[in-house]
């Protein structure tokens, strides 16, 4: 069926194009943006004074775990139906958001691959997943929860073992982190070459290696060890920022779980080291941020598991000095390339009809973006909008 979306204005994933726009959809593909009204459509969806996007793109999440509810590594050791329950909830409520598509970092048990089956197959709402399988963490070390690896051997076991179930990514914890307690967020579990054993097993397989990686020297052995993305990115001094631009990585930006107050400072108040170390981490954070920034590296944008709130962390980006047109790139073309997704990110004929609509313009007010008024994945209007849409034939 051929349908046309109609709009004020259009944010093609790079820039803003004044309206009246018309996004004509065939089946699941954009047949065109043109500016007159299309003719023989079986209906137009006029938007009124809205702005249509590009489909979100969420490049890091978990979807069983919600941090609200405290020990993130114990949600992911729940027996398997529990965490398919919990992520059914939580990617309809990322999809209602505006996110289409998610690149899920680490689940045990095969709950992602599980639920990309459900989700592809029509049988339960959520975002297009990118999966990683389990996620490389050292034994004992942040980031372990049912596996953990002690040798290169096991690295490539592991790895090798998220290609065969279909892995569209491979995830190594370099440093430590916030939420685990024992475990400094500049600590460096893995060697270079250990690393390096990980990049070349994703790699030979067409595979980007995300390392999960705040900064210190566990980041330096990440991006040293041919990692393509740096996810988090929160104590990256101007060293790192300048070895980042070398190799020509990106950083993938997650602030609503350290910075919301339903993120990890819900879920964890009642741990005194984890609270030193959100605040400590909050400052990191805004210094390490507004330098990456400025530098104008390449960056994406995740919630780490605060399903529904991409659009927070697009606003933060924004707080951290971006331009509200740069934090819409990190939320969709940025996001869709750190996916390998070419086919969506960008609204233009040919590629995915993944898109949103939001009530006025998101450059002048960023907030619009957690306001969306339809969401439409693969040329399908998700059911739930805010907006009754006036459609005529």
């Amino acid at each position: 069926m051929t349908v046309a979306l109609a709009a004020a204005r259009l944010f093609t994933g790079d820039d803003l194009l004044a309206g009246p726009i018309f996004v004509v959809v065939d089946d699941d593909r954009i047949r065109s943006v043109q500016r007159q009204r299309p003719e023989s459509v079986a209906e137009v969806i006029d938007l009124g004074d809205a702005t249509i996007l590009p489909g979100l793109v969420d490049a890091h999440s978990h979807v069983s775990i919600v941090p609200g509810l405290g020990d993130q590594i114990g949600q992911l050791r729940q027996p398997l139906e529990r965490q398919l329950e919990a992520a059914r909830s939580n990617v309809a409520r990322d999809l209602a958001s505006g996110v289409t598509t998610m690149r899920v970092m680490g689940q045990e048990l095969d709950v992602d691959f599980l639920l990309k089956a459900e989700i592809d197959g029509g049988r339960t709402p959520g975002p297009a997943l990118v999966c990683a399988g389990v996620q490389i963490a050292k034994a004992g070390q942040h980031g372990h929860a049912i596996t953990g690896v002690r040798t290169r051997a096991d690295i490539e076991r592991v790895a090798r073992r998220n290609v065969e179930k279909g892995a569209g990514v491979i995830k190594i914890f370099a440093t430590g982190g916030v939420s685990t307690s024992g475990t400094p967020q500049d600590s460096c579990p893995f060697t270079v070459d250990e690393i390096r054993s990980a990049a070349d097993v994703a790699h030979t397989h067409g595979l980007k290696l995300a390392a999960h990686a705040h900064g210190g020297e566990g980041a330096r052995r990440a991006i040293e060890g041919g990692v393509d993305t740096i996810e988090h990115g929160a104590a990256l001094d101007d060293d790192l920022i300048a070895l980042v631009r070398e190799r020509d990585r990106t950083v993938v930006a997650t602030f609503s779980i350290l910075f919301h107050p339903d993120g990890i400072e819900r879920g964890d108040a009642a741990s005194p080291e984890i609270m030193q170390k959100v605040h400590a981490a909050r400052e990191t954070t805004a210094r390490s941020w507004r330098r990456i920034i400025s530098s104008g590296l390449r960056v994406a944008v995740g919630t780490d598991s605060m399903h529904g709130c991409l659009a927070y962390d697009v606003a933060r980006l924004v707080d951290f000095g971006a331009t509200p047109t740069q934090a819409l790139r990190a939320a969709t073309r940025a996001g869709a390339e750190v996916c390998g997704l070419l086919d969506r990110g960008v609204l233009e004929p040919g590629r995915r009809a993944d898109l949103i609509a939001v009530q006025g313009n998101p450059l002048e007010d960023i907030t619009a973006m957690g306001r969306p008024l339809l969401v439409m994945k693969s040329g399908k209007v998700v059911p739930g909008g805010r907006l009754e849409p006036s459609i005529s034939g």
